[in-house]
């Protein structure tokens, strides 16, 4: 097992990893106990009212929504470094925190190890793949859209936002560029449906839609397939790529 150094833990701050112990809020959760059956339903209730959500639906997706930066922190690993981090689930505590009127919960880890990569990346890599999705995100989701009855594309693409962001806007820029190309062409292209715990088709895939210029702002996005239903808050905020509000200020880049 490898263990991060506290040069590699405070790199994975950006992240939201933290290593803040206080446990006074009651939206500080083990992820745990966040699948019990007799904690989910309340816990939502809990991310309701301190986001002024008008249900559960629109709680579990922002709920998914600031979840997705556990995903970025163990892929920014698994590219950067060849650490495949332990994503146990009692591994890891969802830490409350607000920054500027924004709830954006960041992540503890009781150990901060990992296995590395070894000779066999290519191997290892599936592993890791199937380890954070098939093992870990793919039980949260099912659990979470059983409990409010939300599509599960909804908060697959919640998770896929943050992915395209990390390999699209973050890894090219560092020494890892080559790498993480590699990486990010197998999960999004080469990995099959059974490494994301479906039967079927990769979950993930089916978001990776046409760039589009929003006129107003000169902006290249991808704008989403779904509604995360994030203007039901008390925000009243429409995220930048929302499919409603990019529908009439696009155009195509090329043009």
């Amino acid at each position: 097992m490898i263990k991060l150094t506290g040069e590699q833990a405070e790199a994975l701050g950006q992240f939201r990893l933290t290593r803040d112990s206080e446990e006074s809020s009651p939206l500080t959760i083990k992820v745990e106990n966040l699948l019990d059956t007799t904690q989910t339903g309340a816990y939502l209730d809990k991310v309701k009212n301190h986001l002024g959500a008008p249900d559960k639906k629109t709680a579990a997706s922002i709920l998914l929504k600031r979840y997705a930066f556990l995903s970025v922190i163990y892929l920014y690993c698994m590219t950067s470094w060849n650490v495949k981090l332990d994503i146990r689930n009692e591994n890891i505590t969802i830490v409350s925190q607000d920054r500027d009127g924004l709830w954006l919960p960041g992540f503890r880890f009781t150990s901060l190890h990992g296995q590395g990569a070894g000779k066999e990346r290519e191997q290892w890599r599936e592993d890791a793949v199937r380890t954070l999705f098939s093992s870990h995100i793919s039980p949260l989701i099912n659990k979470i859209a059983s409990e409010t009855k939300i599509s599960k594309l909804i908060l697959w693409e919640n998770i896929a936002i943050y992915l395209f962001w990390l390999y699209e806007k973050v890894l090219p820029l560092e020494t890892c560029s080559e790498r993480a190309a590699e990486d990010y062409r197998f999960i999004l292209e080469e990995a099959s449906g059974n490494l994301f715990g479906s039967e079927t088709a990769n979950p993930l895939r089916k978001f990776d839609s046409r760039k589009i210029v929003i006129e107003s702002t000169g902006k290249i996005v991808r704008p989403r397939k779904t509604c995360c239903y994030s203007y039901l808050t008390s925000s009243g905020k429409r995220c930048g790529t929302c499919p409603h509000s990019c529908r009439s200020k696009r155009r195509n880049p090329d043009e």
